[in-house]
Order: structure tokens, then C-alpha cells, then sequence
């Protein structure tokens, strides 16, 4: 799989609330049961709650077009900026 970051801007504050609400009703295993797959898997994600439309993913992916497919239901609530990142430097504490 590739890496990718995602830039998911949330297309309206509705968007934005549905989507925090549903949030809360998740554990992170429901989380990892939605967004990972043999295609796509969701590594990390960024997010000031509801404070910003804006969130970032750290995914891993056979093609941007997989990250899109696994994000279902929730993909036409973002305007999704997909960008491959072939060079991972790993600086980790």
C-alpha cells in the first residue's frame, strides 16, 4: 500500500455537526471497522473538533480512489484533497 494525507474539508457546518455527533457514538473499534480494509486503511487522524472544518488523515492505500470507496457514506460530506506521499521520513519519539 501507498501513503497518502487527506485534507477533508467539511462542505457545510451541518456536515460538520452530523458528523461529530455520529463521532460520538463510535468507539475506536467501530472507528477501525468502518475505515480499514484490504484497500484502504486509516492510520491517523487529526481534528480540532468543532472548531475547524478542516481534518487530516494519514491513510494507507492501494489508490486514492480506494480511500474514497472506504470513507462511504461519509465521503460526500468532505471535499476530500487526496495527495500520495511516497517519501515517509519516521521521527518518531
Amino acid at each position: 500500500m501507498k501513503d497518502y494525507i487527506v485534507t477533508h474539508t467539511f462542505k457545510n457546518e451541518e456536515a460538520r455537526k452530523q458528523y461529530f455527533e455520529m463521532a460520538e457514538t463510535f468507539t475506536v473499534d467501530d472507528i477501525r471497522s468502518l475505515l480499514k480494509n484490504e484497500n484502504a486503511s486509516v492510520q491517523m487522524n487529526w481534528n480540532a473538533g468543532t472548531n475547524d472544518m478542516t481534518m487530516y488523515c494519514w491513510w494507507k492505500a492501494n489508490s486514492a480512489e480506494a480511500i474514497t470507496e472506504t470513507l462511504g457514506e461519509m465521503a460526500p460530506m468532505f471535499e476530500n484533497e487526496v495527495r500520495e506521499m511516497p517519501n515517509v521520513i519516521d521521527l518518531q519519539d
